[in-house]
């Protein structure tokens, strides 16, 4: 009998690999690791990691031997490198390189979970065969840790993914559930007006990995983004509209320049909005996933909330 093929989930306590645990699960061997937020989760293998540790990556990767390392770690905030930028570098690069180093002689398929900031933000609608020309630090370390992949692993995906729309799972909370949070307290909640984004359900992004496991083809990049451009500040409206919050709490700010580079800063000064929105062609005609309209991502929000996700 074959064995079922082993998926390694790093960061998988988090928004995105916990969720995608939920979906693997019934078809394979998966393990999840974490931090210091351990999640527990029926018929899935939680696991502690520190991504910088190289002798625990090599011991980890020995024991498991994944047929599959999806690497979902670090953050999609910007905020967060401009303050920890030595931890940021060494999640997104340090990190995947010494899971590479280690598995070498497995060679599993690697997926790699980067983000929209890769690009400038100059006019949106970006594919995966455009320049990548980052502006900020989260968008730099993520092009570091895509090359990074490109050149050691021979089996590998990049996945760039817009903003997503979604319901945490574990501890940490995700732009809805902070929405929601502020809003029903009477707290205010700023979100930003000053970029353009083509968010998307964490579903879409869920699937797309589903089928590049099972099917997709090797060392592509692929997009994943919703059809409906808008501000974090137009969402949060929508979104407070849907479930009948007080939008009226709803404060609309711009990304302070100190966490921009001296071209965005000047970018900014040219336009009032910056353009970060995908387009995921490709993972349309390669993968058949399928990008939803804003409306349907707010659906599946209210859908989640009035029957919750089974996490046992």
């Amino acid at each position: 009998m074959e064995r079922a093929k082993s998926i390694l989930i790093v960061g998988g306590s988090g928004f995105v690999g916990s969720r995608l645990a939920l979906r693997l699960r019934s078809r394979f061997k998966v393990y999840l690791t974490y931090r210091s937020h351990p999640i527990r989760l029926d018929r899935i293998i939680s696991v502690p990691f520190n991504v910088m540790d190289q002798d625990t990556a090599r011991r980890l990767v020995y024991m498991i031997q994944p047929d599959v390392i999806i690497y979902t770690a670090g953050t999609h905030q910007v905020e967060i490198p401009e303050k920890e930028l030595r931890a940021a570098e060494s999640i997104n690069t340090s990190g995947p390189a010494s899971l590479l180093n280690a598995a070498q002689i497995f060679q599993p398929r690697f997926i790699y979970l980067s983000n929209s900031y890769v690009f400038d933000g100059l006019r949106g609608n970006y594919h995966e065969t455009d320049t990548v020309i980052p502006i900020n630090t989260l968008g730099r370390l993520k092009v570091g840790g895509e090359n990074l992949v490109k050149g050691k692993s021979l089996n590998y995906s990049i996945i760039r993914c817009s903003p997503l729309l979604g319901v945490s799972l574990g501890s940490n909370l995700t732009f809805v559930d902070q929405l929601r949070w502020n809003l029903a307290s009477g707290k205010r909640f700023e979100a930003l007006n000053s970029e353009l984004q083509s968010f998307t359900a964490v579903e879409t992004l869920i699937d797309l990995i589903d089928r590049v496991i099972n099917s997709g083809p090797r060392n592509k990049t692929f997009h994943v983004s919703g059809l409906t451009k808008v501000t974090q500040f137009e969402l949060a409206k929508r979104l407070a509209d849907r479930l009948k919050l007080p939008a009226d709490l709803i404060v609309p700010i711009s990304r302070p320049v100190a966490m921009m580079s001296r071209k965005a800063a000047g970018i900014s000064s040219q336009l009032e909005v910056q353009d970060y929105s995908l387009n995921s062609t490709q993972s349309v005609q390669l993968l058949k996933v399928q990008p939803l309209f804003l409306e349907q991502s707010l659906d599946l929000i209210e859908k989640e909330l009035i029957v919750p996700s089974m996490t046992a």
